[in-house]
């Protein structure tokens, strides 16, 4: 094909290499470009897994609320419903409630959930996230609590102490008024969630215990749920309330942690943008080469008409132009990529050098869409920049050129 072979050689001009200097800029930048966005998305992508790992990992993948969001009375029946669901392989009860606790002139404020120990471990793992202390179901039920490790630290407390647990406002009927609800708990465990800001204000409790302080019966906050695929908890989720029908609302780790995660989704959309802009420039950069080079060649241009070449055929070859340097560039940008991303994944060699910081690396996810995604829109630029200089040799008429 004739038209690739004057694309190549307009590409490399009269120098030794396939392309000239200013194609060289051109090049350079999509390479840089194409490496930034699949680099930066793929980080981005590692944080986004690792702190949802780190969310479900403590808080489950789904929830179960009544309409209203009110206590759920006859909770047995419905977790036996649930457990049947597809997809499902766990189910907890759970109360939550917002408690003081106190040590001493150490006062902090804590979001207490009220558990039953065995099936909650079946949800989360907690028994696997405890660092000191061997709580056991028995002790947790006679009055013991569970801390986050930095709690304890603020507290000064540690397992096998005391702490007096009560409720920040009156609801204890008593010959004074109403008092706070209060009642001294021993420490069995201390976690450490992964989350830093989770163990400085979660605690649990029994089930009967937190009962007791939100004043309840044989009721419930929610069902906290644990699915077979973590990844899919939003399609199951779906599933769920279709099962259950209209009297519950369920919903999975994307909602009610919705504010974490569409933070996070909007700082890689905002991220993607703005090294898109590094192609764009380089587009640029492009478009002027490409302008120079209908002016360099107008005669070879003419001449070409004269023979015979059709305004098709010209535009081909400005065409071919863009996408081989396009198609060059995002292939070497995607290989250094996938090559950096790989040995990050395998020796984890860029660290993270902040103390208490929750990963001591960078990580890594490589996602198939994005590498996808990228390359196209990547070729898709270099195209069309092409479209511009190709109109120009429009207006060049082979008789002109011939009398010149």
């Amino acid at each position: 094909m004739f038209h690739l072979k004057l694309a190549l050689k307009y590409l490399k001009g009269r120098g030794r290499f396939l392309f000239k200097s200013s194609n060289l800029l051109s090049l350079l930048g999509i390479i840089i470009g194409v490496f930034s966005l699949l680099v930066v998305s793929s980080v981005m992508n590692g944080f986004e897994s690792d702190m949802r790992r780190r969310v479900i990992g403590f808080k489950s993948e789904i929830k179960v609320h009544n309409l209203d969001y009110s206590p759920l009375a006859n909770y047995d029946k419905l977790l036996n419903e649930i457990i049947k669901a597809p997809g499902i392989i766990a189910v907890a009860p759970v109360c939550e409630n917002e408690l003081m606790l106190q040590n001493k002139k150490n006062i902090v404020s804590s979001v207490c959930y009220g558990i039953d120990y065995d099936s909650h471990n079946k949800i989360i793992d907690l028994q696997s996230k405890i660092r000191v202390g061997v709580p056991t179901k028995e002790l947790f039920e006679d009055d013991g609590i569970i801390l986050g490790l930095d709690m304890s630290l603020n507290l000064n407390v540690t397992v096998g102490e005391y702490v007096q647990l009560f409720s920040p406002i009156g609801t204890e009927p008593t010959p004074f008024g109403l008092l706070p609800k209060s009642k001294k708990f021993k420490v069995n465990g201390l976690f450490i969630s992964g989350m830093p800001e989770y163990d400085k204000v979660f605690s649990f409790i029994s089930l009967k215990n937190s009962q007791y302080f939100l004043g309840l019966k044989d009721e419930i906050s929610y069902i906290e749920i644990k699915t077979d695929n973590s990844s899919r908890s939003y399609v199951t989720a779906k599933k769920l309330q279709s099962f259950l029908g209209n009297k519950v609302i369920v919903e999975d780790w994307s909602e009610f942690e919705a504010n974490l995660f569409n933070a996070i989704k909007m700082e890689k959309v905002v991220m993607f943008l703005v090294l898109a802009l590094m192609i764009i420039l380089a587009s640029f950069n492009m478009i002027g080469n490409f302008v120079k080079l209908v002016i360099e060649k107008k005669t070879e241009i003419g001449i070409l008409k004269a023979l015979g070449a059709s305004e098709r055929d010209i535009k081909k070859i400005f065409i071919y132009i863009g996408l081989i340097v396009g198609f060059v560039g995002t292939f070497i940008g995607l290989f250094l990529a996938v090559i950096l991303l790989n040995a990050q994944r395998l020796w984890h060699f860029i660290k993270i050098p902040v103390p208490g910081f929750p990963l001591h690396y960078l990580p890594v996810e490589i996602r198939f869409w994005d590498f996808i995604i990228v390359p196209i829109v990547s070729i898709l630029i270099s195209y069309l920049t092409t479209l511009h200089p190709a109109k120009k040799t429009l207006k060049i008429e082979p008789i002109k050129i011939i009398r010149s």
